[in-house]
């Protein structure tokens, strides 16, 4: 152990200094101390800015569950605004179908509403989650009787084939439809019109159903405006007009069932291009045709017509 000595004034020498044990604890005492001092604020620090492994691993389960949760809310959302389309929709029919109100209007449960995950420990979270699943599936369930019951009632209504049930060309993927109803602009005067029916693109001489039994009730050809164009009566207060067509395949007074080519898409008349001007009149009003697609389109498709209707601002006539 190397001896420490100490410069003597008086005797201008150096006199070794010899350790007592009250000496020796205070300096071990001192460097535990601080040592012990500085493993705390270490910890301190390391803590303030690290976690740990089973920190970081409680972080990311918790993160997971928190997104897990959120897309959980957004699906929720989403089949609820589904459910509700169908009720609405259920009543739509029967206004159309049957000319009353649905029996069902009043009988929709008010929706559920799932709150922020914060503050919410595990045991309220999944309870909340279950009741509203829960809810979902009975108002699921409630809406499959009512379209169980409303086909019933289709089935047996002799009217149903002569309602303008589906679409006049064929549009599976719903990509020929180029204009909707309601106010677009005009494509020549340029200028913000009411378009009274729905502009289908199809290739010149694709064919042109009929949408509902009918009987023909005119066929003419205006060159200035509507070019050749069909009328149907419906014979319950609606009638369907199919116009700038190459060809018509019916004459007046012609009885003609729902799927019969009566003509072919062309660009007669006042167009910019070949397609099809369909309309469809209630009690000698235009009402929007997208409403009576029920033969051809799913919800689905119905809430993307209705994209599509609010995107579409020029029509093609």
């Amino acid at each position: 152990m190397a001896k420490k000595f100490k410069f003597n004034h008086e005797t201008l020498d150096f006199d070794e200094v010899r350790s007592t044990l009250l000496g020796v604890v205070r300096q071990v005492a001192f460097w535990l101390l601080a040592g012990a001092l500085f493993l705390v604020g270490y910890y301190a620090l390391f803590a303030q800015f690290f976690s740990t492994p089973k920190e970081r691993r409680l972080a990311e389960v918790n993160h997971t569950l928190t997104e897990a949760y959120e897309k959980l809310l957004a699906q929720h959302e989403q089949i609820q605004n589904l459910v509700d389309y169908l009720e609405l929709r259920d009543a739509d029919i029967y206004r159309h179908i049957f000319e009353a109100e649905s029996p069902y209007i009043n009988a929709t449960e008010d929706g559920i509403s799932l709150v922020a995950i914060e503050h919410l420990d595990n045991i309220t979270l999944t309870r909340k989650v279950k009741n509203g699943i829960d809810r979902l599936d009975s108002t699921i369930s409630r809406q499959t009787t009512r379209l169980k019951t409303l086909v019933e009632q289709a089935q047996g209504n002799p009217s149903l084939q002569l309602l303008p049930a589906s679409q006049p060309v064929h549009n599976n993927d719903l990509r020929r439809i180029a204009a909707t109803y309601g106010m677009r602009i005009h494509p020549f005067y340029k200028v913000v019109k009411m378009h009274s029916g729905v502009d289908f693109t199809a290739p010149l001489g694709t064919d042109v159903y009929a949408t509902g039994d009918a009987v023909v009730e005119s066929v003419h050809n205006n060159l200035r405006a509507s070019g050749i164009t069909i009328t149907l009566n419906h014979n319950n207060g609606y009638r369907t007009t199919y116009a700038h067509l190459l060809k018509a395949n019916v004459a007046k007074k012609a009885q003609v069932k729902r799927g019969d080519v009566i003509g072919l898409v062309g660009n007669s008349g006042r167009a910019t291009a070949p397609h099809l001007h369909y309309e469809v009149h209630k009690d000698d009003h235009t009402v929007n045709p997208i409403h009576y697609f029920f033969k051809d389109i799913t919800p689905d498709d119905y809430q993307l017509l209705m994209r599509i209707a609010a995107s579409k601002g020029q029509s093609f006539d």
